[in-house]
């Protein structure tokens, strides 16, 4: 069976600058608030923009189209919708994938939630300058996220160790709680991966060792496209490797929606020197505000 290619057109697509926007939505009432630079001393970047609203697959397209989200420019409509040539061209999720059994019970697989009016993930990279495997309390109270939020930490975030905890002042007055992590990126990069409630401190667990992004998205989860998602993977994969800037032209990723937008599967290809290559599988969860949807990206195990 063939399928239909849709291909998003990306006139010189570009990362957004997501480091510029970390402060995000000043009054918003579920997260921190507004920091006065956009980038702390180690240059790191929070994720939390949602990408470009990707161009709309036809009407009449099949029920098995998939997008694959390509930098590259196409000329014509008819470039836009590529019949394949009659050997089949499988989607990421058109066979079976199993998931390790360690993202059990983890935010590779459960959607952050709480009793409370506000749940939701946020991530700084670290992605430029040195490795960095961990960060202790001063330096995340002093960091991107945290800064003029009136925050206390406990503990460090280690790589693949330790786990740290603070508390800090929303927009509007109320305390927040958050569990922080360290967690590995593609390209060999690190990020801190905040989950924030209203109620008390979380307790979910990490992936061990699993490569991860994040990324929002707009509008809501059970009304996202195959391309929606595509779009999310492009800035959550590639905010491993840099906050912004173009997006290489042999990127492509192909992404199918599962589980009424709950989950979905990407397939990665075309990043810098393959570091952000392979399948990720995308968890919904509730973005930067807790007012707008995002995904958590795992790379599954290579090989």
């Amino acid at each position: 069976m063939s399928t239909t290619t849709t291909r998003i057109r990306r006139h010189g697509a570009a990362l957004f600058a997501i480091g510029a926007v970390a402060a995000l939505a000043a009054g918003c009432s579920g997260g921190p608030a507004p920091a006065s630079s956009a980038a702390d001393q180690d240059g790191a970047g929070t994720a939390a923009q949602a990408p470009d609203a990707p161009a709309e697959a036809p009407a009449d397209a099949p029920a098995d189209v998939h997008a694959v989200a390509d930098s590259g420019d196409q000329n014509d409509q008819g470039d836009q919708n590529d019949q394949s040539d009659g050997s089949d061209e499988a989607s990421p999720a058109s066979s079976p994938v199993e998931l390790p059994s360690g993202w059990a019970g983890t935010l590779s697989t459960e959607t952050l939630t709480t009793t409370g009016a506000v749940s939701y993930l946020a991530m700084q990279h670290f992605n430029t300058g040195p490795a960095v495997t961990t960060r202790s309390a001063e330096q995340m109270e002093n960091g991107e996220f945290l800064a003029g939020s009136d925050p206390q930490c406990e503990g460090d975030a280690v790589l693949d160790g330790e786990v740290a905890s603070c508390t800090f002042t929303a927009a509007d007055g109320a305390t927040v709680y958050a569990l922080v992590h360290m967690v590995p990126t593609g390209f060999g990069n690190t990020a801190l991966l905040y989950e924030v409630t209203d109620q008390s401190m979380p307790d979910y667990t990490v992936a061990p060792g699993a490569q991860l992004g994040l990324q929002a998205i707009e509008g809501d989860i059970a009304g996202v496209t195959d391309e929606d998602l595509a779009g999310a993977a492009m800035s959550a994969v590639m905010m491993g490797d840099r906050n912004d800037g173009d997006v290489p032209p042999e990127l492509a990723i192909t992404c199918e929606v599962t589980d009424g937008g709950e989950h979905g599967l990407c397939e990665v290809t075309g990043t810098p020197d393959g570091g952000g290559d392979g399948i990720w599988y995308a968890t919904a969860q509730n973005g930067y505000d807790g007012d707008r949807a995002a995904y958590l990206f795992t790379r599954l195990p290579q090989g």
